[in-house]
């Protein structure tokens, strides 16, 4: 992807129940230029991602009530979801959530804590991905 291409654009939805996460994500990725929705659980992320479509979902893995992997099974079976990629957030060992994520429709994963670098390159890689 050319750094110099115009502004990115693409909807994206952030699923965290950590507040302070949430609000970093969408700092880092309002600032390059796309539409984040924020829901703050698994419930939440699945009702949200019916009303707005997003080109992309972030969700972290371990959430009270409905946890990423349920979320996910369940975006999964809505037609107009069904193709919409995932990154799953964790703060588990890659052998707790490696094989698992993927599994349950994950396109990639990253680890908690990550950089602010981290996100915006794998985002942009994958809504890259998108185009092509």
């Amino acid at each position: 992807m050319n750094p110099d291409s115009s502004s990115k654009t693409g909807t994206i939805l952030v699923v965290d129940d950590e507040t302070a996460v949430t609000g970093s994500i969408e700092a880092v990725l309002s600032k390059e230029g796309y539409q984040v929705h924020l829901a703050h659980d698994g419930t939440e992320g699945v009702n949200l991602a019916s009303q707005v479509k997003p080109d992309l979902i972030i969700m972290d893995i371990t959430m009270p009530g409905m946890d990423g992997y349920e979320a996910a099974e369940r975006l999964k079976q809505i037609p107009a979801l069904k193709d919409v990629p995932i990154i799953f957030l964790t703060g588990k060992s890659a052998s707790e959530d490696d094989g698992m994520a993927f599994a349950k429709g994950g396109t990639s994963f990253v680890r908690k804590p990550f950089s602010g670098k981290q996100l915006r390159d794998l985002v942009a890689l994958v809504m890259q991905s998108l185009i092509e």
